[in-house]
């Protein structure tokens, strides 16, 4: 029977997030590995495989590109790149996505459109990466972006970058919920009209309701981030987007509920597989 064993980013900026896995692991009795992740470096570092354990990762976005691309697509990491797109989550969900008239397009082309210069527009990429961070713009701002991206030849975005692109909302609140096996195991306000706002009381069960019964329609991965938003002057409820939980930021979340919780449900997924 395999056991769960972390492999946790030690040079990881939210030491306060890293130091309650930690905490969560040796109480749980659970096996870890601190690794150090080297900037700009093409090859993982160096931790423990072995056929007793099954690793699960948590660390920057960096670090889990390179498991991704160094050993496939491991059980403990909870990610794939042709599910984790804005582009899938309309495809899937439709209406419930807060931005379901958005476009998918590469920048070249987002350039190229004919818009007034004070429209205002959120964009992203495409891809569950941190290529940027998601934002709103001016048509303006977009187009004298693009050109500086274009001169300065930027590694992260480039003119064929695909870009998620939609109308601005005015968002009265995000919720950050971890997803497992459809089920929420614990949730987090995160901002309030637009301001940092992290509450782990004030999650209300609608909002809940709301993730898992889109979870019966859909889901990108067994466990998954899902932000969530309410707009101003409205009472409906609207998927954000998802994010690989891996390396999601946890705000107000319980940690200890994500690791008991993601361990226990891979624990028996592997161990039930092996056993079949």
């Amino acid at each position: 029977m395999k056991k769960i064993r972390w492999i946790v980013q030690e040079n990881n900026y939210a030491t306060a997030d890293r130091d309650k896995i930690i905490a969560a692991c040796q109480q749980l009795q659970l096996p870890y590995e601190l690794v150090q992740v080297i900037p700009f470096a093409t090859t993982l570092p160096d931790f423990s495989i072995d056929k007793h354990h099954e690793n699960i990762y948590y660390g920057s976005t960096t670090m889990m590109e390179r498991v991704y691309n160094d050993l496939g697509q491991p059980a403990g990491l909870f990610y794939d790149e042709t599910t984790f797109t804005m582009g899938n989550y309309i495809n899937q969900w439709k209406a419930s996505m807060l931005s379901s008239e958005g476009e998918v397009l590469i920048f070249k082309q987002l350039r190229e459109r004919d818009y007034p210069q004070d429209t205002r527009f959120f964009i992203r990429p495409n891809a569950d990466s941190k290529a940027f961070a998601g934002m709103v713009l001016t048509f303006a701002e977009i187009k004298s972006w693009y050109d500086k991206v274009v001169q300065n030849e930027a590694e992260t975005v480039n003119a064929t970058t695909e870009i998620f692109f939609s109308t601005a909302y005015h968002i009265e609140k995000e919720w950050r919920n971890i997803v497992v096996n459809g089920k929420v195991v614990t949730s987090t306000a995160y901002r309030k009209s637009f301001e940092l706002y992290k509450s782990a009381t004030d999650v209300p069960p609608e909002m809940i309701r709301f993730v898992e019964e889109r979870c019966r329609e859909y889901q990108p991965h067994d466990i998954f981030a899902m932000d969530v938003a309410k707009c101003s002057g409205e009472h409906e409820y609207y998927i954000i987007e998802c994010g690989c939980a891996n390396s999601i930021g946890f705000y107000h979340c319980d940690i200890f509920a994500y690791v008991k919780h993601i361990g226990e449900f891979l624990a028996a997924k592997i161990n039930n597989k092996h056993q079949a």
